[in-house]
């Protein structure tokens, strides 16, 4: 007579009740799933803990997608960017007279023609305003250095097909009543005038 064999039929990890708490704090949809099929509680109770992952793993994304990132993460980064756009431009522009304030930074590029740093907290640069009164040709340059700097990997061509879509050299356009936005890799530029502060061009982050 053979001897009996007692064997133990090894439960599976995903039924396991600290493996479907684990992906609940990991990774909250597998551990949903694992919970209503485990059934290890009741169904109010399942509904419950299913809300709490569910707003557990979306809120932060939801977080991370309002917020605007910055052009540039701190004022070193936009000092570079800057300095190596108008060395490529060989334009003769420098950042002179800065003010800083709580939240701004003021600088003239020349003496009708002013750059605003919109600064966060941290020191990131989240929006750059360029305010001018000078000659035409002036005004088209800095827009043009504002767009190459923000976007890098445009080429002189698409840099100016940017200014041809805010209708810059549209002579029909009345910019006194209107205004135009142009949206390019991530990057929005707009652009209006004031009749008292001159033309207004704003470069900013699209979420």
């Amino acid at each position: 007579m053979q001897p009996e064999t007692n064997l133990k039929r090894r439960t599976p990890i995903f039924q396991k009740a600290w493996f479907m708490w684990f992906c609940l704090i990991i990774f909250p949809p597998i551990g949903i799933v694992l919970l209503w099929r485990q059934g290890r509680f009741t169904k109010v109770i399942r509904t419950v803990v299913t809300l709490i992952a569910t707003a557990y793993f979306v809120f932060p994304i939801m977080a991370v997608m309002t917020t605007t990132q910055p052009l540039y993460n701190n004022q070193n980064e936009f000092l570079g960017a800057f300095d190596k756009e108008v060395k490529e431009l060989k334009l003769n522009y420098a950042l002179e007279n800065l003010k800083e304030e709580e939240e701004t930074i003021t600088a003239m590029l020349d003496e009708d023609i002013t750059l605003i740093e919109n600064i966060d907290e941290n020191g990131g640069v989240h929006e750059l305003i360029m305010v001018g009164q000078g000659e035409g040709t002036d005004i088209v340059l800095s827009m043009g250095m504002l767009i190459g700097m923000t976007n890098p990997d445009l080429n002189q061509e698409e840099v100016g097909q940017v200014l041809k879509d805010l209708r810059l050299f549209d002579e029909d356009y009345q910019y006194q009543k209107n205004e135009t936005t142009v949206e390019k890799n991530t990057i929005r530029y707009n652009l209006k005038y004031d009749q008292s502060a001159g033309v207004i061009f704003s470069v900013s982050k699209v979420n």
